[in-house]
């Protein structure tokens, strides 16, 4: 590609999107008072029935609020984003849920709250329930044409990588190349095969003469898209020519090859996309799309984002409270009978990694005898990376210990980290500062979260499975969050409270 079209860029990803969501924003603002307005109007106004009702302001304040639910339920449900452009159907369901939840919403407000035991009028509630939808959903419809117009005039231009050269990628390169909508420069691609390397190391025809045999009779010159470099350059490659989105289509790249791109590029506000029929592996959180009839996924940066972090709070914390009230209840005994058994304190503290690594103190029942911390002689001789510093047969737990750790009584003490917000009920298993050192490039990746008491793995099987597997199982948890995978874990977790044959 030529240096004239490296420089044509003149509003990156960043400012494209603001525009493109303040203006839709606007847009169903306006249609959004229009349609309360005319609820309004064919209740009352229609009818000569306003000396029937209350003041107009009654149902001026009920518009405002639920205008205002509307609005926020869409921008949670991402309609202001840039990649809504091409949702379709996904877009129009997303505009019925928020009127849907509004409407429930204002109903209970008007039950709960209202003074005057005034009810609203339940044929000016079927009409917010039908004109704001069909307002809103025609008026995105040729809103987004506009837009279109407003951003093709502003010389918005996306520089786009192709991972992977293949029919798939040469399908990709072209017809978005003929994209109207959205201006998009193909800079070139990245390729790990050998035919490539021999390309670009000069053993073969040049990049730009082999990209060239992939379609002659195309109607776009495949021959401006060179091959750039490989896997092992690609932040270079994305700096050096203003990158602002990626498309993967190569059958090379495995489930951690792509985390681990999402980790590079996760401060350049970069769109990562993919192919959907080269990949075997399966993430929940990824969001299907078509951009000029090619379907291609979303993958999202890893780690619990948006609204979810909101609900991952609440269940935190709801349950938190109650297990904390449990802990109470059974802390004299289990102190009174850590104390008769051994010398030493009731609770266990020790410093342990968080989320990014930020250092915490977790407290546990005390399982060992006194200073097994220092006994570095029997740790080191007794440590399996495998194991994860779960040592079998370990000579310093004591009698009630074992117990403690067969019925994970010992992790109960823990929550009282959950409700400081030092860990969460689910995440990965907090790791000792020795263990978290030692940690490998894309096992770093589980530190994105909070770190919690029990995870997938542990439901999964606990400690009879692999070191790898465990850190594959936390690293999925991570990138397919939800409300229903945690609520899952969180019941799996007290059916296999009693007893645990598998801790040690």
């Amino acid at each position: 590609m030529s240096e004239s079209k490296l420089t044509d860029i003149n509003i990156p990803n960043k400012k494209r999107e603001r525009i493109f969501g303040i203006l839709l924003f606007l847009n169903d603002v306006i249609f959004l008072g229009l349609a309360f307005y005319l609820s309004y109007v064919f209740k009352f106004k229609i009818n000569n029935l306003e000396f029937l009702g209350p003041n107009v302001r009654y149902y001026v304040y009920y518009s405002v609020i639920g205008g205002i639910i509307m609005l926020v339920f869409f921008y949670f449900r991402r309609l202001y984003s840039f990649k809504n452009l091409y949702r379709g159907m996904g877009e129009n369901q997303g505009v019925v849920l928020g009127v849907v939840a509004s409407i429930f919403l204002v109903i209970i407000f008007n039950y709960y709250f209202n003074r005057d035991s005034y009810q609203l009028s339940r044929l000016w509630i079927v009409y917010i329930a039908l004109l704001p939808a069909i307002f809103v959903m025609v008026s995105r419809f040729f809103a987004k044409k506009i837009i279109f117009r407003i951003l093709s005039r502003m010389n918005i231009i996306t520089n786009l990588l192709i991972i992977g050269i293949n029919e798939e990628g040469k399908r990709i390169a072209r017809t978005l190349s003929k994209n109207k909508i959205e201006k998009i420069n193909v800079i070139g691609f990245i390729d790990d095969s050998e035919k490539s390397h021999k390309a670009l190391t000069g053993a073969e025809e040049d990049g730009q003469n082999l990209l060239k045999t992939f379609d002659e009779n195309n109607r776009v010159d495949l021959e401006e898209f060179k091959i750039l470099g490989s896997m092992e350059n690609v932040e270079s490659i994305i700096r050096q020519n203003k990158i602002n989105r990626i498309i993967i289509s190569s059958k090379h790249m495995a489930y951690f090859d792509v985390l681990d791109l999402m980790d590079k590029v996760k401060d350049l506000n970069i769109e990562v996309q993919m192919s959907p029929s080269l990949f075997e592996f399966s993430v929940s959180r990824m969001k299907m799309f078509e951009a000029m009839g090619i379907p291609l996924i979303q993958i999202q940066k890893a780690g619990i984002r948006g609204i979810d972090i909101f609900y991952k709070w609440l269940i935190d914390y709801g349950i938190g409270i109650v297990i904390f009230a449990l802990f109470l209840l059974i802390l004299p005994f289990i102190a009174l009978v850590i104390k008769l058994d051994s010398k030493g304190p009731v609770f266990y503290r020790q410093e342990r990694y968080g989320k990014d690594f930020r250092k915490i103190r977790i407290f546990k029942f005390r399982t060992m005898r006194t200073g097994a911390d220092k006994e570095k002689e029997i740790i080191a001789s007794l440590y399996n990376r495998e194991e994860g510093f779960k040592i079998k047969e370990d000579p310093r737990i004591t009698r009630f210990g074992k117990f403690l750790r067969k019925t994970s009584l010992d992790e109960i003490p823990q929550i009282i980290n959950v409700i400081k917000a030092d860990l969460s009920i689910v995440g990965p298993r907090a790791l000792a500062i020795q263990e978290g050192d030692m940690l490998e490039e894309w096992e770093k990746k589980r530190m994105q979260v909070n770190q919690g008491i029990t995870g997938l793995w542990q439901v999964s099987g606990r400690s009879d499975i692999s070191y790898e597997e465990r850190m594959k199982l936390d690293l999925y948890y991570i990138q397919n969050w939800s409300i229903q995978l945690e609520i899952r874990i969180i019941l799996l977790t007290f059916l296999k409270f009693f007893p645990d044959r598998s801790a040690y």
